[in-house]
């Protein structure tokens, strides 16, 4: 562990938007969630953990099958997928009395009256916990036992949870993940509860935990989601789990005392660590509620963590320098992925509501994260749920969706206010390092350059219900990640009616009885999976009915694994109060499955990545840990093969980046790969892209005026600024010699603009230039404050410009 990684900061905060009177009190309080001290650890070895001189086999799928089966190639084996000789695109819900998954996520209606945050529901982690080569499911349970059910092949299991030790009986369980903690080789499991924090058991290799104590874990604070990555390079795998909140003030939690009260010209808000004041508000004050502070792990190699400390240099800020404190965000989701390509494992970490954006650190040569550059994302989504990574465009880049929660329909969504303190927190637009937030999900494309561009409205997924997370996966086989989404909520607290009409129900006494009152009035969101095809061309086309997804929500958790071995991606859904969802992938084309045989500790590969070429398009995938919302997939990666018949080449960069290489690799088989074949082999640096553009603004040294205007001051119920769109543009030849002329808007201040379009120098690659026009109509310098520009020729009288104007008074 490298020393910016170790110690631990005591700072914890709390989250939503609420108002206060003047001076308020609810009875009671809430404890602090006061870690304890923490011991530093030293670092194991760094990248010099030894390779093995012999394939590392047993991993995965090798337990129950015949050796015999098995072929050894350099680099790895392989042996042959049964696929079905027949079938189509989408998948089938298979019914538990068919499984023998009973499974339901139980949440009474008391409770989530009491403490809304129950209903961000649970999740699902699968894995083979027993080493028999059948991936096997655990399923997280707000109210009761969590339950393991073994894979006894052809969609049928067992529930094992009292032989396994992992029940976990009286806690709200809401995320958890396999993954080899101790570099034995077989799966351990990680859990978190709200308010239960996280718990870590230890794997015996037949299926049998035992908790692991002294793990220095959190098992206080409101843990969602979890991931786990090397992010030190040491070779064993560390945790990031992210924390929502125990309780809101919105639902009243007993023992909490609020008071706000003017003190000199400043508001506070106590408890303060709590409540962040924004601003006084009808007679009262409008507060921001804090949310919990997340926790970074590192891992000493046995399967036992130490908190990384946020405020001694291992996190910092966009300008270099070392956090204060803690975030206290409202976290829902985790990420790890090499983003910018550096081999090393980067954290994207999702936060819900407005005031709170996503958190990005960039991985620094393993010894500290830095927040991304506001140039790097220029929008977040208000309430991120979770997202995926997926290379999109096959560029070699990776590309990231996050999904929030705003419904698909135009009349819903305009009963749904999920940014309604964007009318009252202004943001600082004019600030070229704001990034503001977009009440709708986001697309960020990569540019290679450091920076993404959003493209969630292009793409046609930037509204896609109530949405808990999303995962990109290849369904129909053809090279090309689709979008699948879960849905839906059991109410919909942003129903602006029902948050009108519960104001009448808070004035009436705290009882039970007007609690249930209050929470009904919420509508339920019944909604479906989504499921989105890739067009191939960086935009998608919703087939959800197509692909076999109708039943209703809410679908929360979902994670993704080969449960039949066909080689193809099933899933596996938590949802509320209703049976959980298996669903079988009936894709008939061929496909390459590939999993990885690590040197200890990470066995499963974790932060390598898989490159296959030869099939319908260049493909490339990173093997994860966790990642899902509250779930975790097996650890497997499908590839499309295209035709049954092509020669495919795998290659696999591991953490390390050493590479392991297999040659002639053919359709419809698993490979699992072995670290212990890799070597080291420079990569070679990517060709140099074309150069088809020259940036000319140099010398065109235009500079737009746009003196700022206060937009909500004349219309307050705009959604957002109109003023700020920048200059209209134009290209039109005014000449009449064959070529256009650049004609540029104006702003309020400003004359509006004309370049002629001109030979270039002799000899210079480009052709013509842009020159400021020396003859120009009186006209155009009274022509201030353009919205947009018009050009058309008149055929008596020659070219004419139509100018428009914003009507704000102006």
């Amino acid at each position: 562990m490298h020393p910016c990684f170790r110690g631990f900061s005591s700072q914890n905060i709390a989250l939503p938007c609420i108002r206060l009177p003047p001076s308020m009190r609810l009875a009671g309080s809430v404890p602090d969630h006061a870690p304890g001290s923490v011991l530093p650890i030293t670092r194991r070895g760094g990248r010099g953990f030894a390779h093995t001189a012999t394939t590392v086999l047993g991993l995965g799928v090798a337990g129950a099958l015949v050796a015999a089966e098995w072929q050894a190639v350099p680099g790895g084996r392989w042996r042959e997928l049964t696929v079905p000789a027949t079938g189509q695109t989408g998948f089938t819900l298979l019914p538990p009395e068919t499984t023998g998954v009973t499974f339901t996520n139980q949440l009474a209606e008391t409770s989530s009256a009491r403490n809304r945050i129950l209903e961000n529901g649970s999740g699902v982690a699968l894995g083979d916990v027993d080493g028999d080569g059948w991936c096997d499911l655990y399923f997280c349970r707000l109210e009761g036992d969590n339950v393991l059910y073994r894979n006894l092949g052809g969609w049928r299991f067992e529930d094992i949870t009292t032989r396994a030790g992992v029940a976990c009986p009286g806690q709200y369980s809401t995320g958890a993940a396999f993954a080899d903690l101790d570099g034995d080789g077989d799966l351990d499991l990680l859990v978190n509860a709200l308010g239960g924090g996280t718990r870590a058991f230890r794997n015996d290799g037949t299926g049998r935990f035992e908790e692991i104590t002294g793990t220095r874990l959190d098992r206080r604070l409101g843990a969602t989601s979890l991931a786990l990555a090397d992010i030190d390079g040491d070779g064993d795998l560390d945790l990031y789990v992210t924390n929502y909140r125990t309780t809101t003030y919105k639902d009243r939690p007993p023992g909490l005392v609020v008071e706000a009260r003017q003190v000199g010209d400043r508001i506070v808000v106590t408890p303060e660590d709590r409540f962040i004041p924004l601003m006084p508000r009808a007679g009262g004050v409008e507060v921001m509620e804090r949310g919990d502070r997340d926790y970074l792990y590192v891992n000493d190699g046995t399967g036992r963590f130490a908190p990384v400390a946020w405020n001694t240099g291992s996190f910092l800020d966009q300008d270099g320098r070392p956090l204060a404190r803690p975030p206290t965000d409202w976290g829902l989701a985790v990420l790890f992925r090499d983003l910018n390509g550096d081999g090393t494992p980067d954290i994207w970490v999702c936060n819900d509501f407005f005031f709170w954006p996503d958190r990005v650190w960039f991985n620094e040569e393993s010894r500290r994260f830095r927040a991304a550059p506001p140039n790097a994302f220029r929008c977040w989504s208000v309430s991120a749920m979770g997202g995926d990574v997926a290379d999109l465009n096959r560029d070699g880049h990776p590309d990231v969706f996050i999904a929030d929660m705003v419904s698909r329909t135009h009349a819903w969504r305009h009963r749904q206010r999920p940014q309604m303190m964007q009318g009252l927190l202004q943001q600082d637009l004019e600030n070229p390092s704001n990034v503001p937030e977009v009440a709708r999900n986001t697309l960020y494309l990569a540019r290679g350059d450091g920076t993404w561009a959003e493209i969630a409205q292009f793409a046609g997924v930037d509204f896609t219900e109530w949405s808990w997370g999303a995962v990109f996966l290849d369904a129909d086989l053809d090279g090309w990640e689709d979008l699948i989404i879960p849905t839906g909520n059991n109410h919909d607290v942003q129903d602006a009616d029902a948050l009108r009409a519960q104001d009448e129900i808070r004035r009436l006494p705290d009882t039970l009885e007007n609690r249930l009152r209050g929470w009904r009035l919420f509508p339920p969101l019944a909604t479906p999976l989504l499921a989105y095809r890739n067009n191939r061309d960086l935009t998608f086309t919703d087939v959800t009915a197509a692909w076999g997804f109708g039943e209703p929500g809410p679908w929360q958790g979902l994670a993704l694994a080969d449960l039949d071995n066909d080689g193809d991606l099933d899933l596996v859904v938590n949802r509320l109060n209703n049976a959980a969802g298996l669903y079988r992938n009936d894709a008939p084309a061929p496909r390459l499955v590939v999993r990885l045989a690590g040197t200890p500790p990470n066995t499963r590969g974790v932060g390598a990545r898989i490159t296959v070429q030869g099939g319908p398009v260049t493909q490339s995938l990173e093997m994860i840990a966790g990642g899902r919302y509250v779930s975790g997939d097996d650890f497997l990666r499908v590839f499309a093969a295209g035709a049954p018949t092509n020669r495919l080449r795998l290659e696999v960069v591991w953490r390390d980046g050493t590479r392991t290489v297999v040659e002639d690799v053919r359709p419809n088989r698993l490979y699992e790969v072995s670290q212990a074949a890799a070597h080291i082999v420079p990569a070679a640096p990517p060709p140099a892209p074309p150069r088809w553009f020259e940036d000319l603004t140099a010398p065109l040294a235009h500079v737009h005026a746009d003196t700022p205007v206060n937009d909500f001051e004349v219309q307050p119920l705009l959604a957002r600024k109109l003023s700020t769109g920048g200059p209209a543009a134009a290209w039109f030849d005014l000449d009449s010699d064959g070529w256009d002329e650049l004609i540029l808007g104006a702003g309020r201040d400003g004359a509006l603009a004309v370049y002629r379009n001109v030979p270039g120098p002799a000899g210079h690659r480009i052709a013509r230039r842009l020159v400021a026009a020396t003859h120009r109509p009186a006209d155009f310098d009274a022509a201030t404050g353009t919205a947009a520009v018009l050009a058309w020729r008149d055929p008596q009288s020659g070219p004419a410009l139509l100018l428009a104007r914003p009507a704000r008074g102006t």
